[in-house]
């Protein structure tokens, strides 16, 4: 029988192969259309058909699918197929029943691939593996931890306030959008690792690892459709990425000094010592000290797991703080009415140049309804992350007149949510009053429940607690000891322009840059 096969010429194969491509091709296709279990659904036929869409949007065009995504609800409605196995949702209401209500849910795969380190929490897409390494992390981030941590933040937040005073004698125009991305990086460092690289203390605070995240950060629009790209990156040498882009020289030191840090912790714990120079308590020196499975405890899995920890601790901090600066200086009656609520509460007398934050205490800063108001107002529209939030349930999803499969791949997107003017009225607007008063949307449900700033559920945002830290005491110094003015600046520096899974502006943006001046306190 091989013996006949082989009898066919060359150019009979090659027809035989390309017909049977061919068929391959179009038994797909008429599947998708017409008999795949998302075949009814509305949305644009070729978003049925493949992904190279999405690829034209996020690739090509530059994090641009998720306004795409927006412009298909204006044309078919709350509910879309946006590739051939994937759903997305607009409406408020439900995300409640996908994020919080439905319990533990998977994510999807497909999506965890993006930064390279896929055995991180964020990106574990089962749920029971999840669990575990989730539940191993959250005693770390408590709020009674984030409690102890205020030294930790006041130290590092007192020498950003020395470089803050620097500015203000030399009259320069100051980059504060690094300054807080500076101070997050030490923060989230020192507290996870028991050291940093002092990058509030650096020239211009430049360079710092938020730089060189955020190239990572860019680069997973292409690795999440070319998964090839980042496993041959991985594969070449450091030195020789670091020659082609220098921007990666701080990440590939943290990946460096944090595989030593584990490895001499180890080697601590094999030697019988139970504290060390090198194993000072830290969060990870906890986690390896821990009862999780010795598996989870690998050096990899641990520098993933530490890579993302540090990248989210200190991006959507720093970048709430950028953005609700901007806001309060284009907004001058608001920033008055802050001014006035944190005169009452801070006296001036607080305010010593070699310790200014000393009186400033958390849990009375949230007290003050205005600054409340005012964080919510910044974390809202900063955006946390942009990309979809893909969940597959195990259970049918009800929703109006559909019946949605389960463990189809459903997606949400928070700028989507926190820009409904049903839930937000005058949602561009920075509008602290919103938050005043037990606020209510105009269904009578609580203001609260569509605030998803920091996710939703049992995948919400590890550490929420230590951003509602920094944010309150980072605000509550900055606007009550100094006064700025906003240089060569304005809105299209925080606007959303590209989804890089996080939200970026402008692409030539040169940041947030103000004055600093003297204010009587």
């Amino acid at each position: 029988m091989a013996r006949i096969f082989l009898d066919y010429p060359f150019s009979t194969w090659i027809i035989f192969i390309v017909s049977t491509h061919i068929l391959y091709v179009l038994g797909l296709v008429g599947y998708r259309l017409f008999f795949h279990p998302l075949a009814g659904f509305p949305g644009p036929r070729y978003a049925a058909l493949s992904r190279w869409h999405e690829v034209y949007h996020d690739v090509y065009l530059q994090g641009k699918f998720i306004f795409w995504i927006k412009e298909q609800h204006r044309k078919h409605g709350p509910i879309i197929r946006i590739a051939p196995d994937e759903l997305h949702i607009l409406d408020a209401d439900l995300w409640e029943t996908i994020y919080t209500k439905a319990g533990r849910v998977d994510k999807y795969a497909w999506m965890s691939g993006r930064f390279g380190n896929d055995t991180s929490v964020l990106t574990t897409a089962p749920d029971d593996l999840h669990r575990i390494r989730r539940n191993a992390l959250n005693p770390f981030f408590s709020r009674q931890h984030i409690l102890g941590l205020q030294d930790i933040i006041r130290q590092k937040l007192d020498t950003l306030i020395g470089r803050v005073e620097e500015y203000k004698a030399l009259n320069a125009p100051m980059p504060i959008h690094r300054g807080f991305m500076a101070f997050s990086e030490d923060v989230i460092m020192q507290y996870c690792f028991g050291h940093d690289y002092s990058a509030v203390g650096e020239d211009g605070w430049a360079p710092t690892l938020h730089d060189a995240f955020m190239n990572v950060t860019i680069a997973g629009n292409t690795a999440l459709h070319f998964p090839l790209v980042p496993k041959i990156m991985n594969a070449l040498p450091q030195a020789w990425i670091e020659k082609l882009d220098p921007v990666y020289a701080p990440i590939f030191r943290m990946q460096r000094d944090l595989g030593k840090q584990i490895r001499d912790i180890k080697q601590s714990i094999a030697a019988g010592s139970s504290s060390s120079d090198n194993d000072r308590q830290t969060v990870f020196s906890d986690l390896i000290h821990g009862d999780l499975p010795e598996a989870e405890k690998a050096d990899r899995r641990l520098q993933d797991e530490a890579q993302l920890v540090i990248g989210a601790g200190l991006a959507t901090t720093g970048w709430a703080l950028t953005v609700g600066t901007f806001y309060l200086l284009d907004n001058p009656n608001v920033l008055a009415r802050l001014r006035r609520e944190l005169d009452e509460a801070i006296p001036g007398s607080a305010y010593d140049l070699d310790n200014p934050t000393t009186a400033l205490e958390w849990t009375k800063l949230e007290k003050l309804p205005y600054l409340t108001g005012v964080i919510k107002e910044a974390v809202r529209l900063s955006h946390s992350t942009t990309s979809r939030n893909v969940r597959r349930l195990p259970k049918p999803i009800y929703f109006k007149d559909w019946v949605i499969p389960a463990h189809t791949p459903v997606s949400m997107t928070i700028p989507f949510l926190h820009l409904d003017e049903e839930i937000y009225p005058d949602s561009n607007s920075f509008v602290p009053e919103r938050w005043l008063d037990n606020p209510k949307a105009k269904n009578g449900a609580p203001l609260e429940r569509y605030f998803v700033g920091f996710g939703k559920g049992t995948r919400s945002c590890l550490g929420l607690n230590l951003a509602w830290c920094e944010l309150y005491l980072v605000f509550a110094s900055f606007f009550r000891f100094f006064d700025f003015e906003l240089f060569e600046t304005d809105i299209s520096d925080i606007e959303l322009a590209h989804d890089y899974f996080l939200p970026l502006p402008k692409l030539d943006s040169k940041g947030i840059r103000v004055f600093v001046r003297h204010r009587d306190i």
